[in-house]
């Protein structure tokens, strides 16, 4: 038996177009171009605004008048506000009335806690949106806690959390 060999072209630079041929269905879901696939898409604004005009001369001046029930007024309107704004971490910051309970029940001790959580909390989010105010947990410990004894300190970080407070909204009431 003579054996014939087979003559076999192969072209390499071009594939073959039956292969690589796509599908119908396949063409409607082409990769969309770099600029079009990552936008962010737009975002409505929330339903309700929230305050962005919170100040240190009202919080002192109305604590004052009102022997010091306006102080807690203020502090249940940042709780609220943090809990709308940070909703997607999933936390829940603790209600004022619950806080003042367990602070009294821990000799004060949940009340320091909670302080704590409270601040990380709204630095957390803070830096979530960029506001670009510096407001952390550090500040309390230095203006709160380490230079208590001025009285000027405790008041320059309730002005630094009110800027952030202020910011926080504003970037919600924005964003969402």
């Amino acid at each position: 038996m003579d054996q014939q060999p087979y003559n076999v072209q192969v072209n390499i630079n071009q594939p073959d177009q039956q292969q690589y041929q796509q599908q119908p269905y396949q063409q409607q879901y082409q990769q969309q171009p770099y600029q079009q696939q990552y936008q962010q898409p737009a975002q409505q604004p929330p339903a309700q605004a929230l305050r962005t005009d919170y100040s240190l001369g009202k919080l002192i001046l109305l604590s004052i008048v009102t022997f010091g029930i306006y102080s807690l007024v203020f502090q249940y309107q940042l709780i609220r506000d943090i809990n709308i704004t940070a909703a997607s971490d999933g936390k829940k910051t603790t209600g004022l009335f619950v806080m003042i309970l367990l602070s009294i029940i821990t000799f004060g001790i949940y009340g320091i806690v909670w302080q704590i959580m409270f601040i990380m909390r709204v630095e957390n989010e803070n830096k979530r949106r960029n506001t670009g105010v510096s407001f952390g947990i550090m500040d309390w410990v230095i203006f709160s806690l380490l230079l208590s004894w001025t009285i000027i300190c405790p008041f320059i970080f309730m002005s630094k959390q009110i800027k952030a407070f202020n910011a926080i909204n504003a970037s919600y009431n924005m964003y969402g």
